[in-house]
């Protein structure tokens, strides 16, 4: 992973990223380093975050669909993708209110996936006269049981462990058949093994993995949320994203046919569209294709 500066002369000049998706790069200064952020497309901006071990490459499909009618704004999280700076989830908010001061985003859409959710909900509440509207993909909830016995639990402490005694490899192939890592095939499994190839394990290292967004919080957030992931999804993501849909005071779910917790990636067709509808109209019902 190559840092952002290059010197030229006596001054340092910061080389944008690569781009990812097709679109306009650059750094943005965080505290201990630089986040990667891409730019992509027209129209109502919308902020996108990205889960674990993965980076801004799994907006591609919606990068490629949407840039028609939205301003996709990706970035890479703290210790993922291009970015250099530090894993800190408990950071991580305040690199989202710099982003948005940075690009003068008045307002936005915010689209918060799995590990993000807790950062995208903290900001919500933090910078309610910001977000627009809230999309919460196949996040996690503490305060929601698990009745189907841990069924999408992750052994972040085995995993750690792997890692520092040189195991990355290991770890990733242990990972890749996750049930929250499954049902990609095509070009969506070419995307992920590539994100997954290029994950470094630094989060890992650096300790335990954050706070996750609590139920209560979700009860406090006055904006339209939308919790949405795939009907095959694991069952606790699934009463997670119908909780948010009866908690929030403007919330509502909408379910994948036949997808996964990546839903965006296996299924953009259905996932783009239900997005863009609600980025459109947050305040209309989106109809639920439940069919567990």
């Amino acid at each position: 992973m190559g840092g952002p500066v290059c010197r030229l002369g006596h001054s340092h000049v910061l080389t944008p990223p690569e781009p990812r998706l097709g679109g306009t790069t650059s750094w943005l200064e965080v505290d201990g380093g630089h986040l990667a952020v891409e730019r992509v497309g027209r129209g109502p901006a919308v902020v996108l975050l990205h889960g674990w071990t993965l980076d801004r490459r799994m907006w591609t499909m919606q990068a490629r669909a949407l840039a028609n009618r939205f301003t996709l704004i990706a970035i890479d999280r703290r210790g993922f993708g291009q970015s250099n700076a530090a894993p800190d989830r408990l950071r991580e908010t305040d690199d989202l209110a710099r982003l948005a001061d940075r690009l003068e985003l008045a307002s936005f859409h915010l689209v918060g996936m799995s590990q993000a959710g807790a950062t995208a909900i903290a900001y919500a509440q933090q910078h309610r006269d910001r977000v627009i509207t809230l999309v919460l993909q196949g996040i996690s909830l503490a305060e929601i049981p698990d009745h189907a016995n841990a069924s999408d639990r992750i052994p972040l402490s085995d995993y750690a462990e792997l890692v520092r005694q040189g195991m990355l490899a290991s770890m990733k192939r242990h990972w890749a058949q996750h049930p929250l890592m499954t049902g990609l095939v095509g070009e969506a499994a070419e995307i992920s093994a590539a994100m997954l190839a290029d994950y470094d394990g630094r989060d890992l290292i650096a300790g335990p993995a954050g706070p996750s967004a609590r139920l209560d919080a979700v009860a406090t957030l006055c904006m339209p949320v939308l919790g949405m992931t795939g009907c095959q999804d694991t069952p606790w993501r699934r009463d997670v994203t119908a909780a948010i849909a009866r908690t929030a005071p403007f919330g509502q779910a909408r379910f994948i046919r036949e997808a996964g917790h990546m839903c965006n990636l296996s299924h953009p067709v259905e996932f783009n569209a239900a997005l863009a509808a609600f980025l459109n109209r947050p305040l209309q019902p989106v109809p639920d294709a439940t069919n567990d």
